[in-house]
């Protein structure tokens, strides 16, 4: 298993645990071949700045081609050393035109794409009364307004010393937790069961994160527990700390496969 990683937030150090399952992604590959589909590329992301303040915008361009693009996202992951850590944060970037299947709204990309767009470097943290942790969130829906977006968050859920299973908490776009859900381990046939989740006293929640090696290797790892009861966990924004961040953007075709591209940028306080 990979080292521990060591992030300092708000005061708190923060601890990254690599989980032993890994997986290998042409995460930091700019060419993915999904078969039958041809070839996904992504150019390098020119940002706006090197260096910049926290809190400050930072515009990057990037040009993404192939005719199997099902969505692409802008991403910002934390560099510890020779790792990515994140994402950071994440959203779904709009085709100029959509398209719409079962009245749900989808994006519609060409096969040659200028992209554009601004995003200052923020990070999520989930807090339950005092205690707070990392939050690596990714979004539900393509296309809707802010207010309207439902956050994911997934990671490792204990009772007591109970055994862990993996668990899904959902909130709005204030902040405010209103779906919980539970998966029982794997079937022999490879189904997982979901339940309703309800939380007691005691309980902790480790959310996952993505790692991304020098190599493009990625992987699963866990952060900081937060305990939970006596209240609901709810999510922040806030300023990232100063550090070493990477910038771009993260294809998925549809075949579910997926790839980034990321450019650095250093963050320092004004």
């Amino acid at each position: 298993m990979a080292k521990k990683l060591t992030l300092k937030c708000n005061g708190k150090k923060l601890t990254i645990t690599p989980l032993a399952m890994e997986r290998d992604l042409p995460a930091g590959n700019p060419m993915v071949v999904a078969p039958g589909h041809g070839e996904i590329e992504i150019s390098t992301p020119d940002l706006s700045n090197e260096a910049d303040y926290v809190g400050k915008p930072i515009t990057c361009k990037v040009e993404v081609t192939g005719k199997n693009i099902a969505q692409i996202s802008s991403e910002i992951m934390l560099r510890i050393g020779k790792t990515l850590v994140g994402p950071l944060y994440r959203d779904y970037l709009v085709s100029p035109t959509d398209r719409e299947v079962k009245g749900i709204r989808h994006p519609r990309w060409t096969s040659e794409n200028d992209i554009v767009f601004n995003v200052t470097p923020t990070i999520k943290l989930l807090y339950c009364g005092e205690g707070f942790t990392l939050a690596c969130m990714r979004p539900e829906n393509y296309g809707v307004v802010a207010e309207a977006q439902i956050w994911l968050l997934e990671g490792v859920y204990q009772r007591g010393g109970g055994e862990p299973f993996r668990a899904r908490l959902e909130f709005n776009n204030q902040g405010d937790l209103i779906k919980k859900t539970g998966f029982y381990p794997a079937s022999l046939d490879g189904l997982v069961s979901p339940f309703e989740l309800f939380i007691e006293d005691g309980d902790t929640f480790e959310p996952y994160v993505t790692l991304i090696s020098d190599k493009g290797e990625e992987s699963l790892a866990t952060v900081n527990p937060v305990m939970l009861g006596g209240c609901l966990p709810i999510w922040v924004k806030d300023d990232v700390p100063e550090g070493t961040y990477n910038v771009g953007v993260t294809v998925e075709d549809f075949d579910g496969k997926s790839t980034s591209r990321f450019s650095a940028v250093t963050i320092v306080k004004q």
